[in-house]
């Protein structure tokens, strides 16, 4: 009897689902992989639906896509979290030590909150001095604290980078102002936003940042680049920033440090070929947030959920080829897009090829509901692929 080959896939969000998608859509006999998905819960959502939850546009509870058993039909489901993986013995070890054997493995486990990253970043939030969006949990915190804000220095800090969706602090700030104009505080509040970037979306090239500043000035939002964190104090509600210089705030509203959630060869972010999305180790892949990716230009590519989709691409195909089942390989697609709400029930967007030479040329529309509408939608689409749809392999 021959044995099959094993394909695991780890993480069941956006970049794992999107990798057995692809690898459905290959329309590649199957009959001899067996394929595994390992997800600490398998509950996931689309990042741009925090800020939502941020302005109360949703509740906490109605953002989690739970794929359903018809969707994962002839995937072999693992529950549980990544200890560490072998790259030589090719396994998977589980924190509850079941061990998973692979041919060939995608690591699409994305990013987690480190909030202890930054000196006193902890006590402010403990203090309620503090919140944050980067949880639906701590979203629905944010959205109680703007709520109560009667005034004052309302300040959004992205306290390192890299971090998830390059659009959230400002989208961030955009939905504060409106959420503030519907009761009562805006014209009492001053709203600033302070980053290590020099400017906004700096993986977009030079014209989508700049047009992002003017698009805050309109709102009456002052962006401070080029701020990197040495410490909060939230007893004092002030930020020390490591060239000595101080910010003070009412509220704090701050983008967590990031880092992987499963590391390979080391603590940091996981590298990968640009092209491929293959590791320095053959037949294991690593796409979406958990990597590193740097563009043509030099620049690193966002951790946004269109990169997740377009890395799963490359990685679905590249795997199959790996595993000799297909005679060519498939690079990954640059050309990227994210909206930003900026009030009203209205968005911007960006679009364009993030790869682009000398340097991406990406611009920002002009805000619109049907482009709130198109973000809508996008979850509509997602969220039934997962829970109305079968999406099996084989």
């Amino acid at each position: 009897m021959t044995t099959k080959q094993q394909v695991v896939i780890l993480g069941a969000g956006i970049g794992g689902l999107s990798v057995l998608k692809e690898l459905a859509d290959t329309g590649v006999s199957m009959d001899d992989v067996d394929v595994t998905l390992v997800d600490e819960d398998f509950s996931h959502f689309l990042g741009f639906t925090l800020p939502w939850v941020m302005r109360g546009w949703r509740e906490e509870d109605s953002i989690p896509i739970r794929p359903n058993p018809q969707a994962l039909q002839g995937i072999t489901t693992v529950t549980g979290s990544v200890r560490r993986v072998d790259v030589d013995l090719r396994t998977v070890t589980l924190t509850d030590s079941t061990v998973i054997s692979f041919d060939a493995l995608v690591i699409a486990t994305g990013a987690r909150n480190a909030v202890d990253a930054i000196p006193g970043l902890q006590h402010a939030v403990d203090a309620g001095t503090a919140v944050h969006y980067y949880s639906a949990a701590a979203a629905a915190d944010a959205h109680r604290a703007l709520s109560s804000f009667t005034g004052g220095k309302l300040m959004f800090l992205v306290t390192s980078a890299p971090y998830r969706c390059p659009v959230a602090p400002y989208e961030g700030a955009l939905l504060a102002a409106d959420l503030l104009q519907d009761n009562g505080s805006r014209a009492a509040t001053t709203i600033d936003v302070y980053s290590p970037e020099k400017q906004p979306m700096p993986s977009a090239g030079p014209y989508a940042g700049q047009e992002l500043i003017t698009m805050l000035a309109g709102n009456g939002i002052d962006f401070h680049g080029e701020r990197n964190v040495a410490t909060v104090d939230g007893d004092n509600r002030r930020v020390e920033f490591t060239d000595g210089t101080t910010a003070d705030f009412d509220l704090l509203v701050f983008v967590p440090p990031h880092a992987p959630a499963v590391t390979l060869d080391g603590d940091g972010w996981i590298t990968v070929d640009p092209t491929t999305m293959q590791t320095c180790h053959p037949g294991i892949f690593a796409i979406g947030d958990a990597t590193t990716v740097t563009s043509p230009s030099g620049r690193p590519l966002p951790k946004a959920a269109i990169f997740a989709k377009n890395g799963a691409a490359a990685a679905a195909q590249n795997a199959l080829h790996y595993l000799g089942k297909t005679n060519y390989d498939d690079p990954i697609s640059g050309e990227g897009y994210c909206f930003i709400d900026t009030g009203s029930h209205t968005s911007a967007q960006g679009k364009g090829d993030f790869f682009g030479l000398p340097h991406p040329a990406i611009h920002l529309t002009a805000p619109s509901t049907a482009l709130h509408h198109d973000k809508q939608r996008e979850e509509d689409d997602w969220r039934a692929l997962w829970e109305s749809t079968p999406a099996a392999v084989g």
